[in-house]
């Protein structure tokens, strides 16, 4: 009960991804929060249930299950066959046994809930809107800033050295699972990058490099979780994780051996891709969980504290719980039928998505105008679905460019990335007898170009 309490505590602030595609961490203190949490109750009206309880009957869909929508129990009856309902994805991540000397089984000893909220604040200072700061101040408070997480960073390292588990989430947790690993990875590979950009500075490449190398790691781990939390935060680590690529191949000192290293990084990145597939799938039955909290007469629990205060204050809150549950069957037939077309496209690149995609953006901005408004769907569950999609697909056409023009500048055979997998554009190599140039990158992708010394 202790561990469902601490989940309640954090739900959307640690759980809510869609905060991640404007490249926010997911931090403490979020303006959505459950409502009664503080009392470890969650409720709507009269009918007052445990956390605990409310968790196991979100994952078993009773309420769902009882509905006599035809087309519902159709999508249900596709879903349990695909193992794609929340009781049936924790079996098919396979999680195994932890390891106790991984990073997974020790990362909650590593950190603290306010080592890492105070370690996110702070790497914004050295990495605003992704980028490596050249701020000579920061620069030179990164040493005692280091200093002071010198004991985090070191064990980090040591637990990253040896075989790693996955993380302990479970899909049938829904809102509650607890994703918390993720700011305390992040916190983590955010003092790496940090000891990157120091020894950067006193041009200490080997220090560098091996900064890089650990959190590169714990952005593999990290993206290959399977749930949104963890991958969307990925996006962001990665960018400022390639800043600091970029800082070190144009260091004088950096020669071909140096550049050889980094390459070798960058491509266990791509190796290691994670597959986007089960991340949508399990974002789905968390979706599938929220419209059986909603039937269960707890959406309002679901509401921003201002949101639900202000449908108190004018007397609409039971107006609009009861409309939302007239409606519910359509509205969550609505966002299956979304959601299964947006995993059915993960196997395209996202250029051959985009007319798709845009039908359903605007699908979901008509939706207004439907007699049976799929509010749940549009307000609740789908906010920023294609944004973090194009986001997904800008962190791989970046380091794709970045692995062409490393190969290149080692005068090593190229990989296989001929087309940029957002604007489907063909990538542009140019080589002269000092630099090596990639084009074909969008501004959101990188500015413009990128450039590498030849060595």
């Amino acid at each position: 009960m202790r561990r469902l309490q601490h989940l309640a505590n954090s739900i959307f602030a640690n759980h809510n991804w869609f905060r991640r595609v404007s490249g926010f961490a997911s931090q403490a203190g979020s303006c959505l929060v459950l409502l009664a949490v503080l009392s470890g109750l969650v409720g709507c009206g009269s009918s007052e249930v445990s956390v605990g309880e409310m968790v196991t009957l979100a994952s078993k869909l009773e309420k769902t299950k009882q509905s006599p929508h035809t087309p519902l129990q159709d999508e249900l009856r596709r879903l349990s066959a695909e193992r794609a309902l929340p009781e049936q994805i924790d079996g098919r991540r396979n999680v195994g046994v932890l390891n106790p000397d991984s990073l997974a089984a020790r990362i909650h000893e590593i950190l603290d809930d306010a080592q890492t909220a105070r370690i996110l604040k702070r790497l914004p200072d050295f990495f605003p809107n992704g980028r490596q700061s050249t701020n000579a101040v920061t620069l030179e408070s990164s040493a005692g800033f280091l200093h002071f997480y010198s004991t985090a960073h070191q064990a980090a390292r040591k637990a990253l050295m040896g075989p790693q588990s996955r993380f302990q989430w479970l899909a049938v947790e829904g809102w509650f699972a607890d994703t918390q690993f993720t700011d305390r990875a992040t916190a983590l590979c955010g003092l790496e990058l940090i000891a990157g950009l120091d020894a950067a500075s006193r041009d200490d490449a080997s220090a560098s490099i091996e900064a890089l190398a650990y959190a590169g790691h714990l952005i593999r781990l990290l993206a290959g979780e399977g749930h949104l939390v963890p991958r969307l935060a990925t996006v962001d680590l990665r960018e400022k994780w390639l800043h600091l690529l970029e800082t070190i191949v144009g260091q004088p000192s950096v020669g071909q051996a140096e550049l050889r290293l980094v390459y070798e990084l960058l491509m266990r990145q791509m190796a290691q891709w994670p597959d986007e597939e089960l991340a949508w799938i399990t974002d789905r039955a968390i979706g599938l969980q929220t419209f059986e909290i909603v039937r269960q007469g707890h959406y309002l629990s679901l509401l921003g504290k201002a949101e639900s205060d202000a449908l108190v204050a004018d007397g609409m809150h039971l107006i609009r719980a009861r409309a939302v549950q007239r409606y519910i069957d359509d509205d969550q037939v609505f966002y299956l039928d979304i959601m299964r077309r947006l995993i059915d496209l993960q196997r395209f690149p996202y250029y051959e998505r985009m007319k798709v995609l845009v039908a359903i953006e605007d699908q979901v901005t008509t939706a207004e105008q439907l007699e049976k408004y799929p509010q749940v769907s549009v307000e609740m569950l789908l906010p920023n679905t294609l944004l973090a999609l194009r986001r997904i697909a800008d962190d791989r056409a970046r380091c794709e460019a970045w692995s062409l023009a490393l190969a290149q500048a080692l005068q090593m055979t190229p990989p296989e990335y001929v087309t940029n997998p957002v604007s489907g554009h063909a990538y542009q190599v140019l080589r002269n007898e000092n630099t090596v140039e990639v084009l074909g990158l969008s501004p959101e992708q990188w500015p413009q170009a990128i450039r590498v010394p030849v060595r």
